[in-house]
């Protein structure tokens, strides 16, 4: 099983450079979407509401108000994460299982680097655009202010931080076709490094 890693600041492009693994049927694990499902596990609503009172309205949790509170300061976020992290990692396990005979697995996750997890991955792809493009997504896209945007991304390795640890770069201000190019060619890539590993 070859796993690979997707990372890269908000905005630039993770989940579209992962959209196009799955065109060719390859499982994919996304940690986004997974905390958006554990968000509404209600055990986790009541221990999020047990930390942060005010963040839960009826018995929902507003996540644009555990956004601010996350990214104003350090120390609530890693709380956060201490919290989510066991579950995030619960579901991870389950995907690997459900998915043990595949030869690729990929996995979109912001914040591979950050939390020093990069040796789980046979190899990490980086997504990397210019900051005007990144800032008019996320805004578009989350509804944020530009201030949750700066605090977001100060909050996350920088992309020079983030090149030390060699990882594969994929520049997603370039149309989608080349995106999807490379793609295919690193996929044949690693479909023939397995056949070869595997004797076939």
């Amino acid at each position: 099983m070859y796993k690979i890693g997707i990372t890269g600041s908000i905005g630039t492009g993770k989940t579209t450079v992962a959209n196009m693994f799955a065109l060719f049927e390859v499982p994919i694990f996304n940690a986004d979407e997974e905390i958006r499902k554990i968000l509404n596990i209600e055990k986790v609503k009541q221990k999020i509401q047990d930390k942060w009172p005010h963040v839960k309205i009826g018995s929902e949790i507003d996540k644009s108000k555990l956004k601010s509170i996350i990214f104003s300061k350090k120390c609530e976020k890693l709380r956060l994460e201490k919290l989510l992290y066991p579950y995030l990692e619960k579901e991870r396990n389950k995907f690997e299982k459900v998915n043990y005979n595949k030869n690729i697995l990929v996995y979109d996750v912001p914040l591979i680097y950050e939390t020093k997890t990069e040796k789980k991955y046979d190899l990490i792809l980086l997504t990397n655009c210019d900051l005007t493009l990144q800032r008019k997504r996320v805004l578009s896209r989350d509804k944020i202010s530009n201030s949750l945007f700066e605090k977001i991304i100060k909050s996350q390795l920088s992309f020079h931080e983030k090149i030390v640890f060699k990882p594969q770069i994929i520049n997603t201000d370039r149309a989608k076709f080349f995106i999807l190019l490379k793609i295919v060619i690193l996929l044949i890539k690693i479909q023939i490094r397995l056949k070869l590993k595997n004797g076939k």
